[in-house]
């Protein structure tokens, strides 16, 4: 058998016509940029989250940088912040998060996670200081990171608090959804998300009319009207064809989403009381889409992992290094041990998930981790 971590083929069955009707209507209308279908979702996703605005950019890593970007026009009277700028992240997510801090001009300052993978409000509130201007909590996994002591801390120092909601379209905490309690949402469309297109794409949501006026400059070459641009912008406009594929899937998150947690929670119960694993934690407040189930494996992770992958099983290692730790952010800075960081990258180990799993393929996954328990594979 084999069971990948994300299977478009079904899901594209599912949706084909509707999908085809809307990429069709786009070539009869020829509407490829900024056009229609773009408005569409934008509106579609500013309802669903719950906020006034919503922006269509070409990738969740755009979001963040554009994001930074205009929060420092905002905030700073300039285009770029400076390095002496600081912004509080996690060192525990994908590349992107930092690298749209250090291409906005500011510095990562990288603070430790907590048990549930996402970063630590207290870690945050340590390393808060005369030059910090910012934090980017990431909603790792589908798991929405703990808002309110971050919106208490960001609010008491009067910086910004920009929400990375890459893996977790669709999950809330305390009834508001991610990506509509901070300054600005970022969102990413990328395949494998929860709510994914059939290339890049990304979106970038707020409640603030100012932000949300610079974002839509920035996405368009930096223009305040044709040919005329007040500041250095990108191309960065999501596409139509990424659209009409969105607008086809917007209307299915939440069905997808239970998808997810009913196959999380089965997996809950048949693992929950094996000695040496550790299901995920989802603190009261939060919810979790289940972008990744992701296990702590106390010992034997890459055996258990070579044990899935060799029966079949997409088994993954997300992530298997810090950021902190990579060559391009050797000038970032760290406030504190990162002792649960650093935890987690040797014994994270990830299952398939995906709302397109038969029964028969989680029963699989299910009695090949088992199977491994009672073989010792975990200790």
């Amino acid at each position: 058998m084999n069971i990948s971590t994300l299977d478009l083929h079904r899901e594209y069955a599912l949706i084909k016509r509707q999908v085809q009707a809307e990429i069709d209507d786009c070539f009869q209308s020829q509407g490829w940029i900024l056009g229609k279908k773009v408005t569409e979702v934008e509106e579609m996703c500013a309802r669903y989250l719950g906020v006034k605005y919503a922006a269509g950019l070409n990738s969740g890593t755009d979001a963040l940088i554009l994001a930074l970007r205009a929060l420092a026009i905002k905030t700073k009277g300039k285009e770029f912040f400076d390095k002496k700028d600081e912004i509080i992240t996690t060192p525990f997510t994908f590349i992107a998060t930092a690298e749209a801090i250090v291409l906005s001009g500011a510095t990562p300052v990288f603070v430790d996670i907590d048990e549930d993978f996402n970063i630590s409000p207290c870690a945050v509130e340590a390393a808060v200081n005369k030059n910090t201007v910012g934090i980017i909590p990431v909603h790792l996994y589908g798991l929405c990171a703990q808002m309110a002591p971050l919106i208490k801390i960001a609010k008491k120092n009067k910086l910004f608090l920009v929400e990375d909601v890459a893996q977790a379209f669709g999950t809330a905490y305390k009834g508001r959804k991610a990506g509509a309690m901070g300054d600005i949402g970022c969102h990413s469309f990328f395949p494998s998300k929860n709510l994914g297109g059939y290339g890049d794409g990304g979106l970038v949501t707020t409640n603030d009319k100012k932000l949300s006026e610079l974002l839509k400059i920035l996405r368009n070459h930096g223009q305040v009207s044709t040919y005329n641009a007040e500041y250095i912008g990108y191309n960065s406009r999501l596409d139509s064809i990424q659209a009409a594929v969105l607008k086809v899937k917007l209307p299915l998150i939440d069905e997808m989403n239970a998808r997810r947690a009913q196959i999380a929670a089965q997996y809950d119960e048949a693992f929950q009381n094996i000695k040496g694993l550790s299901i995920p934690k989802v603190p009261q407040g939060s919810s979790h889409v289940y972008n990744l189930y992701t296990l702590r494996i106390s010992q034997g992770r890459d055996r258990l992992l070579k044990h899935l992958n060799d029966n079949g099983i997409g088994a993954r290692v997300y992530y298997p290094q810090l950021v902190s730790d990579m060559a391009a952010y050797r000038n970032a800075k760290i406030k504190g041990k990162l002792n649960n960081a650093k935890l987690a990258i040797g014994t994270c180990l990830t299952l398939p998930v995906h709302p397109f799993l038969t029964k028969e393929e989680i029963d699989f996954v299910i009695k090949t981790l088992v199977s491994a328990n009672s073989e010792k594979d975990i200790v």
